[in-house]
């Protein structure tokens, strides 16, 4: 992504303050992104590329049983691909503290808070841009939806959650990094949590060692929620936990994430 200017950053006041400046720092990095052909072009188009070789290649040999496995795929492929493309916002964050931009934002009048929430704000913008449009590829390769509006639009609204605490993590992640190359290799601490997960398989087929981290982690716990309000009763039959069991987890470990990196992240930022 490129930098942010400083250029008509309100200055806080109180709680507006504080609601103004993130918005204004969301909306103008948002413009970026959309303004920017190369940075969301080249998000969709890595999602896309590997949608279609797991739905292809790797596809014809993993059979699920009670649902296709194109439909098994593209919610666990959707949730965990937000990994992959928030790397590419850990790299611009890097970008942006070392050539200084935070430097000059931290000599204004404005909340830190308010910058970081601005800045996570846009690139869960960007993840959920990617996901929806990954999602729409998907139904093209014959991915097929079995449930309600109501549980759509709550899928919908769990999308912009999850979205919201990878690119929080993810902000993080470049803060600490240092430089855009060292962000580009911790980003890749982000691939096991997407293979050791519901994803690409079910969890029942991988080795009894592996098992518990898989099904304890945030990633599937998302994945199962999404991929239940999107396929219903055929999916949510196969679960080891009723739906709602997810939902409520997924939601919790949204929480405990956001408790832990924001801080972390703001200690991160200060120290620049």
């Amino acid at each position: 992504m490129t930098a942010l200017s400083t250029e008509h950053i309100p200055a806080p006041s109180g709680t507006a303050g504080f609601g103004v400046t993130a918005k204004a720092i969301a909306v103008r990095t948002a413009r970026k992104i959309l303004r920017s052909p190369q940075i969301l072009g080249i998000a969709i188009v890595q999602s896309i590329v590997f949608l279609l070789m797991f739905r292809y290649i790797l596809g014809g040999a993993i059979g699920i049983t009670g649902v296709d496995y194109v439909d098994f795929l593209v919610p666990g492929f959707v949730i965990s691909g937000m990994l992959f493309t928030a790397g590419g916002s850990a790299v611009a964050v890097a970008e942006e503290a070392a050539g200084g931009l935070y430097d000059r934002l931290r000599s204004l009048p404005v909340s830190d808070w308010a910058v970081l929430a601005g800045r996570g704000i846009a690139d869960a913008f960007l993840l959920v841009v990617v996901a929806l449009v990954t999602t729409g590829v998907g139904f093209l390769v014959g991915f097929r939806m079995d449930t309600s509006p109501g549980d759509v639009a709550l899928a919908l609204v769990l999308l912009c959650v999850y979205a919201l605490v990878v690119a929080c993590v993810f902000v993080w992640l470049g803060l600490v990094a240092g430089n855009a190359q060292a962000a580009q290799g911790l980003s890749i601490l982000g691939v096991p949590f997407s293979f050791i997960s519901s994803a690409f398989v079910p969890i029942a087929t991988m080795p009894g060692w592996i098992q518990w981290f898989a099904e304890a982690q945030p990633l599937t716990f998302w994945i199962n929620s999404w991929r239940g309000l999107l396929l219903g009763d055929p999916v949510v039959q196969s679960f080891e936990h009723d739906l709602s069991y997810y939902i409520v987890g997924g939601l919790l470990w949204a929480v405990v994430l956001l408790a832990v990196f924001s801080p972390l992240a703001l200690r991160a930022y200060r120290k620049r």
